[in-house]
């Protein structure tokens, strides 16, 4: 059986990082897609390619440049919220910023990639939402509002497409066990881990 081809955007972030090391040990061909750092999948073999997800041009060309139709696309990509203010305390350019880094890339990988998906009849996609579409997440509204409507937007394009044999879905996590050092610092590391203080502070098990 050929495996399908999969593509990991976000690709060198900790949690793209851990399923492409999964799927490659298990042999999928991959296509990973990452910003300005590759230093945590530079040991895979699979093909990879540095774009800017919020330029559509780049990011159409990257999927034009994939060395094999892209059959699976996992959207990994987030950018962080920066500031961790209050609504009203926040600066405009700032919180448009935050949220168009993280909902235009979503918008952009998808429109990229379902032309291709639709035309052979065949396409898995999943993008990465987050449990705050459920609970809010005070001082971090414009990273929330962004994943909210990345959720609807795989809602609404999956509807449109489910025709094609293309489905789409998001995954919504809470806090996932990740190293946070690696990549925050100062306090944004300590907003992170406040949130995720507060949220094991109601789940059963603790932790």
């Amino acid at each position: 059986m050929t495996l399908p081809t999969i593509c990991i955007t976000g690709a060198n972030s900790q949690i793209g990082s851990f399923l492409a090391e999964g799927y490659a040990a298990i042999g999928y061909p991959l296509y990973l897609l990452y910003h300005n750092r590759s230093d945590r999948i530079e040991h895979l073999s699979q093909p990879r390619h540095s774009v800017d997800l919020r330029d559509y041009c780049a990011v159409e060309t990257a999927f034009e440049n994939s060395p094999v139709p892209i059959d699976v696309l996992i959207h990994c990509a987030a950018v962080r919220s920066h500031d961790s203010k209050a609504l009203h305390k926040t600066d405009p350019l700032l919180y448009r910023e935050i949220f168009d880094s993280n909902f235009y890339p979503a918008y952009h990988v998808l429109r990229a990639a379902l032309p291709s998906m639709t035309a052979k009849g065949f396409g898995r996609v999943v993008l990465f939402a987050s449990d705050i579409t459920r609970s809010g997440l005070a001082n971090g509204s414009a990273y929330a509002a962004a994943k909210a409507a990345i959720a609807n937007l795989a809602k609404s394009s999956s509807l449109e497409l489910i025709k094609h044999n293309v489905l789409i879905n998001c995954v919504s996590p809470g806090p996932v066990d990740t190293n946070l050092e690696e990549d925050y610092d100062g306090a944004y590391l300590d907003f992170r881990k406040g949130i995720s203080r507060a949220i094991f502070r109601i789940v059963p098990l603790k932790h």
